[in-house]
């Protein structure tokens, strides 16, 4: 369709660029017939809610909010919003903060026709743009889904907005996770970015940042131990202090009554009296500890355990395709699992791969507060010397043959050469082999390959059914509760990171772990989002989602790059496929 001059326009738009919403647009809607121009289901979902609540489709109804401009979270979010309208200057956008019931906080614009606009439909400091009131809208449609979204022309609920696009999103408190407001960008729909999301982001979370560092230490400390049960797999949580109550989804179930709970906190502390937690409506059974802080309680964190058959989720389990049916033990378990496999056994082999925690797990098990653990290191010998290292092997084994010697550690195992090796199988051919209580002890990390004969030999003198300690991978139980830092310095993962987090696949196991809870400690943001992880997670996670053809196919790729120095037409002649196929394969397995 063309105008006067001759312009392509669209046939729902009018030549002063105003777009109006059609009429079939209101009969589908209202009468279920005919077909919508909008199709994205958010919007959709938008319009019905909208609907339902009696939104006027054909102006901005004017309604004055509670919400007041002096509050903390206006006082410390417009300083934010401030700086980055001094550098927005000419770009034709206006920036809309509310307050959690819609009521407009705050307001900036410095494009003439823009600000007009915003005027003659009442955008101003004071009125109410929840959902329910003006439609479809930034501000109001974020705060309904608690998700950020783009409204662009024709989908606001009102054809007063249709000139508008806006990115809006809901602000969190980084602490309680409840919603403090929202933020919009806006312009008219002609001046409109793709940069506008991108803006929305950066300052919703450098906002939600000022609001994480204008708590208290109290609410922070709560926050950590809140997060604490929930990374240890628990649901029903609720955690309170003085002030503040978090609560999982399914953690409201237990419906605490806040104030006679923390009463009853005080009257504990002052009389030395018991907490009673009182939960009429949970069938399960409760428990609950205090948390203390410089000698005083300052926080209470109940737990609820579902009944038996009864599971309380606050999202769907993910499930990957690649893990097992049969749960791997957690750390907690391995000691007792250790012990009784080395009943009536004097010899004993751990193997796993590197940082598993091979030794610090023999050392758990093998130790006693009167009985130290010693280590026979085989990665020494290139430093010691052989002679040396088995002269110092010799004198260690021996003791620890001896009735009521230290056990000892041989680490690395796979180090070792031929020569070693047979050297070593001497040295335990030699011992008396009469004792019930692991004195020797050996550990082994597979190197890809099938070990060679000789040391497969010296495996067995060891044992011939070695204990196995699953990787992290496969024990993410364990990944969650590492990553709760009793120091209260780690920043807080979103569930998105949360998740990727739990897909990672910890090559480097406990290393790694431990070098990523150091990374989080350094962090300056409260809260950490997946695009904040650091970049090489996302190839990882990527080959953690490959069966084990795919992974064993990427494994050779890698390693003939590595053998090639990278070389990508030396690597392709040695795997015997074409260059193509291999750029392909590199990208397919995120190995560029």
């Amino acid at each position: 369709m063309a105008d006067e001059r001759g312009r392509n326009i669209s046939p729902y738009q009018q030549p002063d660029g105003v777009v109006f919403m059609i009429d079939l647009d209101r009969e589908w809607l209202t009468a279920g017939v005919g077909r919508a121009t909008v199709t994205r289901p958010e919007i959709v979902s938008s319009w019905r809610r909208c609907q339902v609540n009696g939104a006027d489709p054909d102006r901005v109804a004017i309604v004055q909010g509670e919400a007041s401009v002096d509050s903390r979270f206006a006082r410390l979010a417009i300083p934010v919003l401030d700086a980055m309208a001094d550098v927005a200057v000419g770009a034709k956008t206006s920036l809309l903060l509310s307050g959690a019931d819609g009521t407009m906080l705050w307001r900036w614009s410095e494009d003439s026709r823009l600000t007009a606009l915003l005027n003659r439909n009442s955008a101003v400091v004071g009125t109410r743009w929840s959902e329910n009131i003006v439609g479809t809208n930034g501000l109001g449609t974020s705060l309904e889904t608690i998700a950020p979204i783009i409204i662009s022309g024709s989908e606001h609920f009102s054809e007063a907005l249709h000139s508008f696009t806006c990115a809006g999103a809901a602000i969190r408190n980084p602490i309680t996770r409840r919603v403090a407001g929202s933020l919009s960008v806006t312009s008219l729909t002609e001046d409109s970015s793709p940069l506008m999301k991108a803006v929305l982001k950066k300052l919703v979370r450098e906002i939600e940042e000022q609001l994480y560092g204008d708590s208290t230490v109290r609410e922070r400390e709560l926050l950590h131990h809140f997060l604490a049960e929930r990374h240890c797999g628990r649901n029903t949580i609720v955690a309170i202090n003085h002030d503040t109550m978090i609560a999982s989804k399914a953690g409201e179930r237990l419906r605490i009554d806040h104030g006679a709970l923390w009463s009853q906190v005080e009257t504990a502390a002052r009389d030395n009296a018991l907490i009673e937690v009182e939960t009429p409506d949970f069938a399960g059974e409760v428990s609950w500890r205090t948390i203390e802080h410089a000698g005083s309680v300052v926080g209470v964190v109940i737990v609820g355990e579902a009944p038996e058959g009864e599971r309380l989720t606050d999202r769907p389990s993910i499930q990957h395709r690649n893990t097992p049916q049969n749960p791997q033990p957690v750390w907690a378990e391995l000691p007792a699992r250790l012990r009784q496999m080395m009943t009536g056994r004097d010899r004993i082999l751990v193997t796993g791969e590197a940082g598993v925690g091979k030794r610090t797990l023999l050392r758990e098990v093998l130790g006693t507060p009167s009985r130290a653990v010693h280590e026979l290191d085989c990665a020494a010998v290139a430093e010691i010397g052989a002679e040396r290292w088995l002269t110092t092997a010799r004198e260690l084994l021996t003791g620890a043959a001896a009735s009521g010697g230290a056990p000892v550690v041989v680490s690395h195992l796979e180090t070792l050469t031929v020569g070693q090796s047979r050297a070593l199988g001497r040295i335990l051919d030699q011992l008396p082999r009469a004792g019930e209580v692991v004195q020797i002890a050996g550990t082994w990390t597979p190197t890809g390959t099938e070990p060679d004969p000789h040391l497969q030999t010296l495996l067995d003198r060891f044992s011939a059914e070695p204990f196995d300690i699953p990787p992290l991978r496969k024990r993410r139980k364990d990944v969650m509760c590492r990553l709760v830092d009793q120091g209260n310095s780690l920043a807080v993962l979103t569930p998105d990171a949360l998740e990727q987090v739990q897909r990672h696949p910890w090559p480097g196991n406990h290393r790694q772990l431990e070098e990523f809870r150091r990374w989080l400690g350094r962090q300056k943001r409260p809260t950490i989002g997946i695009d904040d992880l650091p970049p090489r997670w996302l190839g990882q996670a990527a080959r953690a989602r490959l069966t084990v053809i795919q992974a064993a196919e990427a494994d050779a790729i890698e390693q003939i790059l590595r053998e090639t120095n990278g070389n990508k037409v030396t690597a392709a002649a040695a795997l015997g496929i074409s260059r193509s196929s291999l750029y392909r394969k590199m990208r397919e397995y995120k190995l560029a």
